[in-house]
């Protein structure tokens, strides 16, 4: 671990600055988009676009950041489609995550990201310097919506299907789920988590999982 705190000490990112704060949010697994999208439409949210993320984790050798429950990536966002009057914002991130607090309703954990000039001289920084090798690519089509204090995100994943996820302050959170009409439990895995497991359970391999080899 010491590598990694080395790798955010000295890399503050060319003319950026690193964030870091508490993530806090709870996913919903959904059979279907439509019925969130009306909720969110009658609920006056702001639509804010939808992009192609793809998702490059890094961690050791050893694994040590999955033994630790933190994770690595570099995502690059495909522009899908964007609202009249905004700014599409296609830029790579950096973004480290921490171990996820114990709680049952929401995910929180502490994460730090930036934005980076070039995801590829990243991904060589990382891998060659810092000791990490790239372990998975996931890919996912990511609908964004303001609403309120929160933000809601309607995503699409190769092998799993619809989820709903909402960022905020864990008490509107719950009232945001209330009115959107969402059921279900919170849905504690990470995206990747559960990709490689679907992966492990239908005895495939794990590194890269994408719309492309699993449209």
């Amino acid at each position: 671990m010491a590598s990694l705190s080395l790798f955010f000490v000295f890399y503050p990112g060319p003319s950026r600055t690193i964030q870091g704060m508490d993530e806090v949010e709870a996913k919903y697994s959904i059979a279907d988009q439509a019925e969130v999208r009306e909720s969110l439409q009658a609920a006056g949210a702001e639509y804010l676009g939808k992009a192609l993320q793809t998702d490059q984790f890094y961690d050791t050798p050893q694994g040590d950041l999955g033994q630790a429950g933190c994770g690595l990536r570099i995502r690059r966002l495909k522009i899908l489609d964007i609202p009249a009057g905004l700014e599409a914002d296609s830029q790579a991130m950096l973004t480290f995550k921490g171990p996820v607090q114990a709680n049952v309703d929401v995910k929180i954990r502490r994460e730090v990201e930036t934005k980076i000039d070039s995801a590829e001289a990243m991904a060589e920084i990382i891998q060659a310097s810092a000791g990490f090798e790239r372990i998975c690519t996931i890919q996912k089509r990511r609908e964004s919506y303001s609403l309120g204090s929160c933000r809601v995100e309607l995503d699409e994943l190769p092998l799993l299907g619809f989820f709903v996820e909402i960022e905020g302050p864990q008490a509107d959170i719950e009232q945001t789920r209330k009115l959107l009409g969402i059921a279900g439990t919170h849905v504690g895995g990470s995206y990747l988590g559960l990709l490689r497991e679907q992966c492990r359970k239908m005895d495939t391999d794990a590194t890269s999982i994408t719309f492309e080899r699993f449209p």
